[in-house]
Protein backbone atom coordinates (compact mmCIF):
# COMPACT_ATOMS: atom_id res chain seq x y z
CA UNK A 1 0.00 0.00 0.00
CA UNK A 2 1.50 3.39 -0.77
CA UNK A 3 0.63 7.08 0.38
CA UNK A 4 -1.53 9.70 -1.60
CA UNK A 5 0.78 11.86 -0.41
CA UNK A 6 3.98 12.27 1.70
CA UNK A 7 5.90 15.70 3.27
CA UNK A 8 9.31 15.02 4.91
CA UNK A 9 12.24 16.81 5.74
CA UNK A 10 10.34 18.95 8.39
CA UNK A 11 9.57 19.77 11.58
CA UNK A 12 5.83 17.60 12.05
CA UNK A 13 4.33 19.17 15.68
CA UNK A 14 1.85 16.34 16.20
CA UNK A 15 0.10 18.68 19.40
CA UNK A 16 -0.50 15.06 20.85
CA UNK A 17 -1.21 14.26 25.04
CA UNK A 18 2.68 13.64 24.79
CA UNK A 19 3.54 16.24 21.97
CA UNK A 20 5.61 14.17 19.53
CA UNK A 21 7.28 15.55 16.58
CA UNK A 22 8.53 13.42 13.51
CA UNK A 23 10.08 14.71 10.35
CA UNK A 24 7.75 12.87 7.93
CA UNK A 25 4.08 11.64 7.56
CA UNK A 26 1.90 9.69 5.61
CA UNK A 27 -1.67 10.02 4.03
CA UNK A 28 -3.98 7.09 2.14
CA UNK A 29 -7.64 8.10 1.61
CA UNK A 30 -7.61 10.59 3.79
CA UNK A 31 -5.83 9.51 6.56
CA UNK A 32 -3.04 9.51 8.67
CA UNK A 33 -1.74 6.20 8.31
CA UNK A 34 2.36 6.98 8.59
CA UNK A 35 4.43 8.66 10.96
CA UNK A 36 8.26 8.97 11.79
CA UNK A 37 11.53 9.70 9.38
CA UNK A 38 12.12 9.16 5.50
CA UNK A 39 13.85 6.00 5.72
CA UNK A 40 11.05 4.34 7.91
CA UNK A 41 8.43 6.07 5.09
CA UNK A 42 10.30 5.10 1.90
CA UNK A 43 8.34 1.60 1.83
CA UNK A 44 5.46 3.16 1.35
CA UNK A 45 6.16 5.84 -0.89
CA UNK A 46 5.04 5.03 -4.68
CA UNK A 47 5.66 6.37 -8.07
CA UNK A 48 2.04 8.15 -7.78
CA UNK A 49 2.55 9.24 -4.29
CA UNK A 50 3.20 13.35 -4.18
CA UNK A 51 5.95 13.89 -2.53
CA UNK A 52 7.03 16.97 -0.76
CA UNK A 53 10.18 18.23 1.20
CA UNK A 54 9.41 20.73 3.47
CA UNK A 55 12.76 22.03 3.55
CA UNK A 56 12.87 21.77 7.46
CA UNK A 57 9.27 23.93 7.90
CA UNK A 58 6.98 23.49 10.46
CA UNK A 59 3.62 21.04 10.28
CA UNK A 60 0.76 21.98 12.53
CA UNK A 61 -2.91 20.28 12.48
CA UNK A 62 -5.10 22.10 11.12
CA UNK A 63 -6.79 25.07 13.22
CA UNK A 64 -10.09 24.77 14.28
CA UNK A 65 -12.44 28.17 14.73
CA UNK A 66 -14.96 27.07 17.37
CA UNK A 67 -16.82 29.92 16.87
CA UNK A 68 -17.54 32.09 13.91
CA UNK A 69 -20.37 32.88 11.17
CA UNK A 70 -19.79 31.87 7.44
CA UNK A 71 -21.96 33.61 6.02
CA UNK A 72 -21.75 36.51 7.73
CA UNK A 73 -18.23 36.77 6.72
CA UNK A 74 -18.58 36.10 3.02
CA UNK A 75 -21.29 38.14 2.74
CA UNK A 76 -19.62 41.26 4.27
CA UNK A 77 -17.09 40.97 1.32
CA UNK A 78 -19.98 42.31 -0.90
CA UNK A 79 -21.69 44.31 1.79
CA UNK A 80 -20.80 48.08 2.57
CA UNK A 81 -17.50 48.28 4.89
CA UNK A 82 -18.49 50.84 7.57
CA UNK A 83 -14.88 51.04 9.03
CA UNK A 84 -14.55 54.95 8.47
CA UNK A 85 -13.52 57.48 11.11
CA UNK A 86 -16.48 60.00 10.93
CA UNK A 87 -20.18 59.82 10.38
CA UNK A 88 -20.14 62.26 7.54
CA UNK A 89 -17.34 59.93 5.67
CA UNK A 90 -19.95 57.15 6.13
CA UNK A 91 -22.74 59.14 4.63
CA UNK A 92 -21.18 59.75 1.82
CA UNK A 93 -20.26 56.67 1.46
CA UNK A 94 -23.76 55.35 1.38
CA UNK A 95 -24.32 58.02 -1.13
CA UNK A 96 -22.43 56.61 -3.13
CA UNK A 97 -23.87 53.20 -3.08
CA UNK A 98 -27.49 54.56 -3.34
CA UNK A 99 -26.31 56.34 -6.84
CA UNK A 100 -26.11 52.78 -8.19
CA UNK A 101 -29.51 51.69 -7.06
CA UNK A 102 -33.17 51.85 -7.50
CA UNK A 103 -34.79 53.55 -4.37
CA UNK A 104 -36.63 51.08 -3.28
CA UNK A 105 -33.08 48.33 -2.82
CA UNK A 106 -31.70 48.14 0.53
CA UNK A 107 -28.02 49.60 1.37
CA UNK A 108 -26.80 46.61 3.55
CA UNK A 109 -23.75 47.41 5.91
CA UNK A 110 -21.55 46.58 8.71
CA UNK A 111 -18.49 47.02 10.87
CA UNK A 112 -19.63 50.28 11.97
CA UNK A 113 -17.39 51.33 15.22
CA UNK A 114 -18.51 54.61 16.96
CA UNK A 115 -15.36 54.26 19.19
CA UNK A 116 -13.33 54.70 15.50
CA UNK A 117 -15.51 57.84 15.01
CA UNK A 118 -14.46 61.52 15.54
CA UNK A 119 -18.16 61.86 16.92
CA UNK A 120 -18.11 58.68 19.39
CA UNK A 121 -21.24 58.34 19.19
CA UNK A 122 -23.15 56.05 16.89
CA UNK A 123 -25.06 57.41 13.56
CA UNK A 124 -28.68 58.33 13.99
CA UNK A 125 -31.52 58.26 11.30
CA UNK A 126 -31.67 61.64 11.29
CA UNK A 127 -28.02 61.56 9.71
CA UNK A 128 -29.22 59.75 6.74
CA UNK A 129 -32.78 61.99 6.16
CA UNK A 130 -31.73 62.57 2.25
CA UNK A 131 -31.00 59.46 1.25
CA UNK A 132 -34.11 57.34 -0.10
CA UNK A 133 -33.06 53.93 -0.10
CA UNK A 134 -33.67 51.60 2.99
CA UNK A 135 -30.47 51.42 5.23
CA UNK A 136 -29.49 48.65 7.44
CA UNK A 137 -26.30 49.07 9.46
CA UNK A 138 -24.84 46.32 11.89
CA UNK A 139 -22.32 47.63 14.49
CA UNK A 140 -19.96 44.99 14.14
CA UNK A 141 -20.84 42.56 16.94
CA UNK A 142 -23.72 42.22 15.15
CA UNK A 143 -25.53 43.08 18.56
CA UNK A 144 -26.75 47.00 17.33
CA UNK A 145 -27.83 47.99 14.01
CA UNK A 146 -28.95 51.67 12.34
CA UNK A 147 -31.51 52.15 10.38
CA UNK A 148 -33.09 55.01 8.36
CA UNK A 149 -36.50 56.67 8.49
CA UNK A 150 -36.92 55.08 5.56
CA UNK A 151 -36.27 51.41 6.77
CA UNK A 152 -38.55 51.88 9.91
CA UNK A 153 -41.42 52.80 8.53
CA UNK A 154 -41.25 49.78 6.15
CA UNK A 155 -41.18 48.04 9.52
CA UNK A 156 -44.25 49.95 10.88
CA UNK A 157 -41.56 51.13 14.00
CA UNK A 158 -43.02 54.58 14.97
CA UNK A 159 -44.27 55.95 18.63
CA UNK A 160 -46.48 53.23 19.70
CA UNK A 161 -44.12 50.18 18.93
CA UNK A 162 -43.65 48.02 21.80
CA UNK A 163 -40.13 47.27 22.50
CA UNK A 164 -39.65 42.86 22.20
CA UNK A 165 -38.66 41.29 25.20
CA UNK A 166 -34.90 41.41 24.91
CA UNK A 167 -34.34 44.27 22.94
CA UNK A 168 -34.45 47.97 23.05
CA UNK A 169 -35.14 50.67 20.76
CA UNK A 170 -33.76 54.08 21.09
CA UNK A 171 -35.97 57.26 21.10
CA UNK A 172 -35.30 60.92 21.00
CA UNK A 173 -37.23 63.03 23.81
CA UNK A 174 -40.26 63.00 22.02
CA UNK A 175 -40.09 59.82 21.72
CA UNK A 176 -39.25 58.78 18.70
CA UNK A 177 -37.43 55.67 17.20
CA UNK A 178 -33.63 57.41 16.74
CA UNK A 179 -32.55 54.86 14.20
CA UNK A 180 -30.88 52.80 17.17
CA UNK A 181 -32.06 49.42 17.78
CA UNK A 182 -30.51 47.33 19.95
CA UNK A 183 -30.18 43.25 20.49
CA UNK A 184 -34.08 41.83 19.81
CA UNK A 185 -35.45 45.14 18.55
CA UNK A 186 -33.47 44.26 15.29
CA UNK A 187 -35.29 42.03 14.57
CA UNK A 188 -38.33 44.42 14.05
CA UNK A 189 -36.41 45.69 10.48
CA UNK A 190 -34.73 42.45 9.41
CA UNK A 191 -37.75 40.66 8.50
CA UNK A 192 -38.54 43.42 5.96
CA UNK A 193 -35.50 42.92 4.30
CA UNK A 194 -35.66 40.95 0.84
CA UNK A 195 -34.53 37.15 1.87
CA UNK A 196 -31.68 36.06 0.73
CA UNK A 197 -31.63 33.06 -1.29
CA UNK A 198 -29.76 29.91 -1.20
CA UNK A 199 -27.86 30.61 -4.15
CA UNK A 200 -26.27 34.34 -2.52
CA UNK A 201 -25.78 32.13 0.90
CA UNK A 202 -23.94 29.33 -0.66
CA UNK A 203 -21.66 31.71 -2.74
CA UNK A 204 -20.83 33.78 0.68
CA UNK A 205 -19.81 30.28 2.26
CA UNK A 206 -18.02 29.63 -0.68
CA UNK A 207 -16.09 33.42 -0.08
CA UNK A 208 -15.36 32.49 3.43
CA UNK A 209 -14.07 29.20 2.55
CA UNK A 210 -11.76 30.45 0.85
CA UNK A 211 -10.29 33.11 3.25
CA UNK A 212 -10.41 30.11 5.94
CA UNK A 213 -8.55 27.37 3.99
CA UNK A 214 -5.83 31.12 3.63
CA UNK A 215 -5.50 31.35 6.79
CA UNK A 216 -4.94 27.51 7.91
CA UNK A 217 -8.68 27.01 9.09
CA UNK A 218 -10.01 23.45 8.27
CA UNK A 219 -12.26 23.23 10.51
CA UNK A 220 -15.40 25.68 12.01
CA UNK A 221 -18.08 25.29 14.04
CA UNK A 222 -20.93 27.43 12.42
CA UNK A 223 -22.09 29.53 15.70
CA UNK A 224 -25.93 29.13 14.37
CA UNK A 225 -27.37 28.54 11.11
CA UNK A 226 -30.13 31.11 10.64
CA UNK A 227 -28.67 33.84 13.13
CA UNK A 228 -28.91 36.13 9.87
CA UNK A 229 -30.51 34.94 7.37
CA UNK A 230 -33.57 34.01 9.47
CA UNK A 231 -33.94 30.85 7.69
CA UNK A 232 -32.82 27.40 8.09
CA UNK A 233 -31.38 27.69 4.65
CA UNK A 234 -27.74 27.80 5.57
CA UNK A 235 -28.29 23.96 6.34
CA UNK A 236 -29.61 23.70 2.91
CA UNK A 237 -26.89 25.60 1.16
CA UNK A 238 -24.45 23.68 3.25
CA UNK A 239 -25.30 20.23 1.85
CA UNK A 240 -25.71 21.30 -1.48
CA UNK A 241 -21.78 22.67 -1.61
CA UNK A 242 -20.69 19.61 -0.24
CA UNK A 243 -22.94 17.05 -2.29
CA UNK A 244 -20.88 19.41 -5.06
CA UNK A 245 -17.40 18.69 -3.75
CA UNK A 246 -17.36 22.50 -3.64
CA UNK A 247 -16.64 23.03 0.11
CA UNK A 248 -12.87 22.64 1.38
CA UNK A 249 -13.32 22.99 5.35
CA UNK A 250 -15.24 20.76 7.66
CA UNK A 251 -18.47 22.09 9.53
CA UNK A 252 -20.02 21.71 12.79
CA UNK A 253 -23.07 22.99 12.51
CA UNK A 254 -24.97 24.43 15.66
CA UNK A 255 -28.58 25.83 15.03
CA UNK A 256 -30.34 28.37 16.12
CA UNK A 257 -33.25 27.77 18.76
CA UNK A 258 -35.34 29.37 16.78
CA UNK A 259 -35.43 26.31 14.84
CA UNK A 260 -35.45 23.89 17.59
CA UNK A 261 -39.00 22.92 16.62
CA UNK A 262 -37.60 22.25 13.08
CA UNK A 263 -34.66 20.33 14.44
CA UNK A 264 -36.34 18.08 16.75
CA UNK A 265 -38.53 17.21 14.39
CA UNK A 266 -36.13 16.04 11.47
CA UNK A 267 -34.71 13.37 15.00
CA UNK A 268 -31.38 14.49 14.19
CA UNK A 269 -29.22 14.62 16.88
CA UNK A 270 -26.30 16.69 17.87
CA UNK A 271 -23.01 14.83 15.61
CA UNK A 272 -24.80 13.26 12.93
CA UNK A 273 -23.82 13.84 9.59
CA UNK A 274 -20.70 12.91 7.94
CA UNK A 275 -17.02 13.31 7.86
CA UNK A 276 -17.56 17.58 6.35
CA UNK A 277 -20.79 18.61 7.56
CA UNK A 278 -22.04 17.18 11.32
CA UNK A 279 -25.13 18.71 13.07
CA UNK A 280 -23.57 20.77 16.17
CA UNK A 281 -25.20 21.92 19.33
CA UNK A 282 -28.98 24.06 20.01
CA UNK A 283 -27.55 27.80 20.17
CA UNK A 284 -29.05 30.11 22.54
CA UNK A 285 -28.33 33.85 23.53
CA UNK A 286 -28.19 35.08 27.33
CA UNK A 287 -27.42 38.56 26.81
CA UNK A 288 -25.85 40.83 24.32
CA UNK A 289 -21.91 42.70 24.45
CA UNK A 290 -19.74 44.94 26.94
CA UNK A 291 -19.09 47.47 24.39
CA UNK A 292 -22.39 47.95 23.54
CA UNK A 293 -23.55 48.03 27.17
CA UNK A 294 -25.74 44.67 26.72
CA UNK A 295 -24.45 41.84 28.39
CA UNK A 296 -25.58 41.33 31.74
CA UNK A 297 -22.91 42.20 34.71
CA UNK A 298 -23.40 42.07 38.18
CA UNK A 299 -21.22 45.37 38.72
CA UNK A 300 -23.06 48.37 36.40
CA UNK A 301 -20.92 49.91 33.76
CA UNK A 302 -18.84 52.68 33.75
CA UNK A 303 -19.87 56.41 32.00
CA UNK A 304 -20.91 56.58 28.97
CA UNK A 305 -23.46 53.22 29.16
CA UNK A 306 -24.72 52.82 33.46
CA UNK A 307 -26.67 50.15 33.62
CA UNK A 308 -26.48 46.41 34.28
CA UNK A 309 -27.18 44.92 30.91
CA UNK A 310 -29.95 42.97 29.38
CA UNK A 311 -30.77 38.80 29.95
CA UNK A 312 -32.68 37.62 27.07
CA UNK A 313 -34.67 35.27 29.10
CA UNK A 314 -36.24 34.92 32.48
CA UNK A 315 -34.20 32.45 34.89
CA UNK A 316 -37.50 30.03 34.01
CA UNK A 317 -37.53 30.68 30.41
CA UNK A 318 -33.65 29.45 30.27
CA UNK A 319 -34.14 26.85 32.03
CA UNK A 320 -36.74 25.30 30.21
CA UNK A 321 -34.95 25.81 26.96
CA UNK A 322 -32.21 23.91 28.20
CA UNK A 323 -33.51 21.33 29.64
CA UNK A 324 -35.39 20.61 26.67
CA UNK A 325 -32.76 20.23 24.24
CA UNK A 326 -30.55 18.30 27.06
CA UNK A 327 -33.04 15.62 27.80
CA UNK A 328 -33.19 14.87 24.27
CA UNK A 329 -29.54 14.34 23.38
CA UNK A 330 -28.54 17.67 22.04
CA UNK A 331 -25.17 19.87 23.02
CA UNK A 332 -26.32 22.93 23.96
CA UNK A 333 -24.06 26.43 23.29
CA UNK A 334 -25.29 29.68 25.02
CA UNK A 335 -23.79 33.19 24.19
CA UNK A 336 -22.84 34.61 27.31
CA UNK A 337 -20.83 37.20 28.09
CA UNK A 338 -20.89 39.21 31.63
CA UNK A 339 -21.24 37.75 34.74
CA UNK A 340 -24.59 38.09 34.93
CA UNK A 341 -25.68 35.77 32.13
CA UNK A 342 -22.50 33.58 32.92
CA UNK A 343 -24.11 32.54 36.18
CA UNK A 344 -27.62 32.24 34.52
CA UNK A 345 -26.34 29.65 32.40
CA UNK A 346 -24.74 27.47 34.82
CA UNK A 347 -27.92 27.89 36.80
CA UNK A 348 -29.47 26.42 34.01
CA UNK A 349 -26.80 23.63 33.05
CA UNK A 350 -26.67 22.50 36.69
CA UNK A 351 -30.79 22.07 36.87
CA UNK A 352 -30.83 20.12 33.90
CA UNK A 353 -28.46 17.55 34.51
CA UNK A 354 -29.66 17.34 38.06
CA UNK A 355 -33.28 16.63 36.56
CA UNK A 356 -31.51 14.26 34.14
CA UNK A 357 -28.12 13.47 34.50
CA UNK A 358 -26.07 12.76 31.05
CA UNK A 359 -22.55 11.82 30.72
CA UNK A 360 -19.79 13.70 28.61
CA UNK A 361 -22.65 16.36 27.40
CA UNK A 362 -20.04 19.08 26.47
CA UNK A 363 -22.40 21.96 26.97
CA UNK A 364 -20.69 25.00 26.07
CA UNK A 365 -20.61 28.55 26.57
CA UNK A 366 -19.87 30.76 23.80
CA UNK A 367 -17.36 33.69 25.49
CA UNK A 368 -17.92 33.62 28.12
CA UNK A 369 -15.92 36.99 28.81
CA UNK A 370 -16.13 37.93 32.82
CA UNK A 371 -15.72 34.68 34.76
CA UNK A 372 -14.60 34.65 38.15
CA UNK A 373 -13.03 32.12 40.25
CA UNK A 374 -16.22 31.23 41.24
CA UNK A 375 -17.47 30.30 37.84
CA UNK A 376 -14.72 28.91 36.86
CA UNK A 377 -14.86 26.13 39.60
CA UNK A 378 -18.77 25.77 38.70
CA UNK A 379 -17.69 25.35 34.62
CA UNK A 380 -15.20 22.67 35.67
CA UNK A 381 -17.99 20.77 38.10
CA UNK A 382 -20.10 20.59 35.63
CA UNK A 383 -18.02 19.42 32.68
CA UNK A 384 -19.16 23.04 30.41
CA UNK A 385 -16.42 23.96 28.11
CA UNK A 386 -15.98 27.76 27.94
CA UNK A 387 -15.14 29.31 24.16
CA UNK A 388 -13.37 32.09 24.07
CA UNK A 389 -12.00 34.53 21.29
CA UNK A 390 -8.60 35.84 22.17
CA UNK A 391 -8.36 38.08 19.74
CA UNK A 392 -11.65 40.10 20.22
CA UNK A 393 -9.94 42.22 23.21
CA UNK A 394 -6.86 42.81 20.81
CA UNK A 395 -9.37 44.44 18.87
CA UNK A 396 -11.66 45.98 21.88
CA UNK A 397 -9.90 45.54 24.55
CA UNK A 398 -9.61 49.26 25.14
CA UNK A 399 -13.14 49.77 25.25
CA UNK A 400 -13.59 47.17 27.31
CA UNK A 401 -11.22 48.89 29.77
CA UNK A 402 -13.46 52.43 29.56
CA UNK A 403 -16.79 51.11 30.39
CA UNK A 404 -15.70 48.15 32.87
CA UNK A 405 -14.55 48.94 36.37
CA UNK A 406 -10.97 47.83 37.33
CA UNK A 407 -12.68 44.94 39.71
CA UNK A 408 -14.51 43.74 37.13
CA UNK A 409 -11.93 43.55 34.27
CA UNK A 410 -9.86 41.82 36.47
CA UNK A 411 -12.18 38.78 35.24
CA UNK A 412 -12.13 39.34 31.80
CA UNK A 413 -11.31 35.92 29.42
CA UNK A 414 -9.05 34.65 32.55
CA UNK A 415 -7.38 31.66 29.73
CA UNK A 416 -4.72 30.51 32.19
CA UNK A 417 -7.62 30.46 34.47
CA UNK A 418 -9.30 27.85 32.69
CA UNK A 419 -6.47 25.98 31.51
CA UNK A 420 -4.31 25.74 35.06
CA UNK A 421 -8.80 24.93 36.83
CA UNK A 422 -8.60 21.78 33.86
CA UNK A 423 -10.81 23.27 31.57
CA UNK A 424 -10.65 23.01 27.96
CA UNK A 425 -11.16 26.61 26.31
CA UNK A 426 -12.21 25.93 23.00
CA UNK A 427 -10.42 29.08 20.54
CA UNK A 428 -12.25 30.95 18.27
CA UNK A 429 -12.76 33.91 16.15
CA UNK A 430 -16.39 35.29 16.23
CA UNK A 431 -14.99 36.29 12.59
CA UNK A 432 -16.41 38.53 10.55
CA UNK A 433 -16.43 40.64 14.57
CA UNK A 434 -13.06 40.59 14.21
CA UNK A 435 -10.26 38.62 11.85
CA UNK A 436 -10.66 35.15 11.23
CA UNK A 437 -6.58 34.92 11.85
CA UNK A 438 -6.01 32.22 14.41
CA UNK A 439 -2.64 33.89 14.72
CA UNK A 440 -3.78 37.11 15.82
CA UNK A 441 -5.93 34.77 18.37
CA UNK A 442 -2.50 33.18 19.36
CA UNK A 443 -0.74 36.33 19.85
CA UNK A 444 -3.67 38.22 21.68
CA UNK A 445 -3.47 34.71 23.98
CA UNK A 446 -0.18 35.24 24.76
CA UNK A 447 0.51 39.12 25.19
CA UNK A 448 -2.95 40.28 26.18
CA UNK A 449 -2.47 43.03 24.41
CA UNK A 450 -5.10 45.92 22.65
CA UNK A 451 -4.38 47.09 18.90
CA UNK A 452 -2.51 50.01 21.23
CA UNK A 453 -0.31 48.24 23.35
CA UNK A 454 -2.01 48.33 26.13
CA UNK A 455 -2.43 44.49 28.03
CA UNK A 456 -5.32 43.15 29.97
CA UNK A 457 -4.88 41.36 33.22
CA UNK A 458 -1.18 40.12 31.50
CA UNK A 459 -0.92 37.30 33.85
CA UNK A 460 -3.66 35.46 32.60
CA UNK A 461 -1.43 34.93 28.99
CA UNK A 462 -0.53 31.51 27.84
CA UNK A 463 2.53 29.88 25.64
CA UNK A 464 2.84 29.25 22.53
CA UNK A 465 1.88 25.59 23.25
CA UNK A 466 -1.17 26.31 25.65
CA UNK A 467 -2.40 29.17 22.52
CA UNK A 468 -1.98 26.09 19.82
CA UNK A 469 -4.33 23.64 22.04
CA UNK A 470 -7.20 25.52 22.46
CA UNK A 471 -7.38 26.06 18.23
CA UNK A 472 -6.45 22.28 17.63
CA UNK A 473 -7.20 19.67 20.31
CA UNK A 474 -9.67 21.87 22.61
CA UNK A 475 -11.47 22.93 18.80
CA UNK A 476 -11.79 19.24 18.51
CA UNK A 477 -12.70 18.22 22.05
CA UNK A 478 -15.85 20.80 21.68
CA UNK A 479 -17.28 19.03 18.74
CA UNK A 480 -17.09 15.61 20.27
CA UNK A 481 -14.09 15.25 16.96
CA UNK A 482 -11.20 14.48 19.00
CA UNK A 483 -10.89 11.00 17.47
CA UNK A 484 -10.76 12.35 14.19
CA UNK A 485 -9.40 15.86 13.92
CA UNK A 486 -7.15 18.01 16.20
CA UNK A 487 -3.86 16.17 16.21
CA UNK A 488 -1.49 14.76 14.23
CA UNK A 489 -2.06 11.07 14.95
CA UNK A 490 -2.31 7.63 12.79
CA UNK A 491 -5.91 7.07 11.69
CA UNK A 492 -7.43 10.48 12.11
CA UNK A 493 -7.84 12.89 9.10
CA UNK A 494 -5.18 14.33 7.20
CA UNK A 495 -5.82 17.77 8.04
CA UNK A 496 -2.96 19.62 8.54
CA UNK A 497 -0.98 23.14 8.09
CA UNK A 498 2.93 23.92 6.71
CA UNK A 499 4.17 27.10 8.35
CA UNK A 500 7.69 28.90 8.21
CA UNK A 501 10.73 27.33 9.78
CA UNK A 502 11.31 27.23 13.76
CA UNK A 503 7.22 28.67 14.14
CA UNK A 504 7.68 26.88 17.44
CA UNK A 505 10.11 28.86 18.09
CA UNK A 506 8.87 32.75 17.50
CA UNK A 507 8.14 35.06 19.31
CA UNK A 508 4.24 36.31 19.71
CA UNK A 509 5.21 39.83 17.37
CA UNK A 510 6.31 36.98 14.47
CA UNK A 511 3.54 34.67 14.99
CA UNK A 512 1.69 37.68 14.47
CA UNK A 513 2.94 37.91 11.03
CA UNK A 514 2.79 34.49 10.01
CA UNK A 515 1.49 33.67 6.85
CA UNK A 516 -0.03 29.76 6.51
CA UNK A 517 2.24 28.23 3.31
CA UNK A 518 0.12 25.34 2.57
CA UNK A 519 -2.96 23.92 3.76
CA UNK A 520 -3.73 20.26 3.14
CA UNK A 521 -7.64 18.78 3.99
CA UNK A 522 -8.08 14.79 4.09
CA UNK A 523 -4.19 15.12 2.12
CA UNK A 524 -4.94 17.01 -0.71
CA UNK A 525 -3.44 20.24 -0.89
CA UNK A 526 -6.27 23.17 -1.04
CA UNK A 527 -3.92 25.88 -0.60
CA UNK A 528 -0.53 26.82 -1.42
CA UNK A 529 0.81 30.22 -0.72
CA UNK A 530 3.26 30.98 -3.69
CA UNK A 531 5.16 33.69 -2.25
CA UNK A 532 6.15 31.95 0.43
CA UNK A 533 7.14 28.76 -1.21
CA UNK A 534 9.26 31.19 -3.92
CA UNK A 535 10.91 33.00 -0.75
CA UNK A 536 12.05 29.82 0.99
Amino acid sequence: MFADIALYNGQIVSMDENNRQYSAILIKNRRIVGLGNIEEMKPFIGGKTKVIDLQGKTVLPGFIDAHQHMFSLGNNLINLQCDQLSIADLVEEIEKRAANLEPHEWIIGCGLDESRLVEKRLPQASDFNHILNPIYITRYCYHTAVVNDRALALAGVDEQTVEPVGGEILRDHSGKASGVLKENAMELVQRVIPPYTVEQIKQAISRADDYYIKQGVTSVHEAGMGLITGSLKEFRAFQELILNNQLKIRVYGMVMDTFYSELLATQLLTGFGTEQFKIGAVKMFADGTLSGGTAAVREEYEEPIKGYGMLMYSDEELEQKVLQAHMQGFQVAIHAIGDRAIEQVLNAYEKALAIYPREDHRHRIEHCKLSHPGIIERMKKLGVIPVPQPAMYHQHGNVYKRVLKPEVINDYCPLYSFINSGLKPAGSSDCPVVSGSPFLGIYAAMTRKTHTGETIVPEQSLSLFEALKMYTVHGAYASFSENEIGTLEIGKYGDLIVLPRNFMSFCAEEIKETEVEMTIVNGEVCYENVSQTASN
